[in-house]
């Protein structure tokens, strides 16, 4: 179509009138296959475990009353967790990549690896804080509010965290830098991408963060995993690239595994604790909110954001 000389209006705005519409059947393809993956090998490690258990007790299947309390205490086994963490993040991170690698666009493209919009690092120091403030101040109102005895993910991880040197360190290998990158490189990359260009900025970015909030399969954990994929998101479109949501998703991760191995935990804090921290942290993470704002201007995001078409 360049190479005819001349051209209507109408012929001008026939292209983006008529383009079509990017599929969203392949990103959704994608989550499934990472679900049902999940949920297969997560049934399997649990089965092997009650087993083990079963076997190291005594337990008898007959025994509902026993195997119900067994089944409390197989969710908290740090190799469990650890196990899992390793399941979720290497798995998001091969579906990523062969999604990537399937498109027809060049890869860095279509997970958005590219470098884009230029900050300055007090920006990406902004974005940790405001990340990590944002995490503490929903993880202190589920406190206040009583809903934090309903997560047994959060409570596993917790009971992880504080197991054996050996155990602490394949958590925070698999946890931080893995599973960061992973579910960044897929949520944010390869889903949310695909999902903005079909439902516009904020529909793909809600679109994103609801099934990153949703893989967490926890009451508790899943809204607040929800809440923080909001934020990354809201990252990954001011700069154009998921180096930045990479960058802070690993670091607060491993600050919250660091936390959590050598500091109080949640529910030994006072009240009058936690109700400071959820004004300071909601205030902080606002302020990091709006100071990012004020770096990272419409015109440098729009020039890194790359031209996103097909599949």
């Amino acid at each position: 179509m360049d190479s005819q000389p001349e051209r209507s209006n109408a012929q001008d705005a026939m292209p983006s009138a008529t383009a079509k519409r990017p599929r969203v059947w392949t990103v959704a393809l994608a989550f499934v296959l990472m679900l049902v993956t999940l949920l297969t090998v997560g049934a399997l490690l649990a089965g092997i475990a009650m087993a083990m258990e079963m076997s190291r007790t005594g337990v008898k299947a007959q025994d509902t009353a026993a195997l119900t309390a067994m089944m409390e205490q197989i969710k908290l086994l740090p190799w469990l967790h650890v196990a899992g963490v390793m399941t979720s993040s290497l798995t998001g991170l091969c579906v990523a990549l062969l999604g990537g690698w399937l498109s027809p666009r060049p890869l860095r493209e279509r997970l958005r690896l590219t470098t884009g919009a230029s900050l300055p690092v007090w920006a990406w120091g902004a974005a940790l804080v405001g990340c990590f403030a944002l995490g503490q101040a929903l993880e202190s109102l589920s406190v206040l509010t009583g809903v934090w005895d309903w997560t047994s993910s959060l409570k596993g991880l917790q009971a992880t965290s504080q197991g054996s040197f050996g155990t602490f360190v394949m958590l925070m290998f698999f946890g931080t830098l893995v599973a960061g990158t992973a579910e960044e490189l897929f949520f944010r990359g390869y889903v949310q991408t695909r999902l903005v260009e079909r439902w516009g900025r904020w529909g793909g970015i809600a679109g994103a963060a609801t099934l990153f909030g949703f893989i967490h399969l926890d009451p508790i954990h899943s809204p607040l995993a929800l809440v923080l994929g909001l934020y990354l998101g809201w990252l990954a479109e001011r700069t154009g690239s998921v180096r930045l949501p990479v960058f802070v998703h690993i670091l607060n991760n491993a600050a919250s595994f660091l936390l959590t191995r050598f500091a109080l935990s949640a529910t030994e804090l006072a009240t009058s604790v936690h109700l400071a921290l959820l004004v300071g942290c909601s205030l902080l993470a606002l302020g990091a909110v709006v100071l990012l704002l004020r770096r990272t201007g419409t015109s440098s995001v729009e020039g890194a954001r790359p031209a996103l078409a097909g599949s």
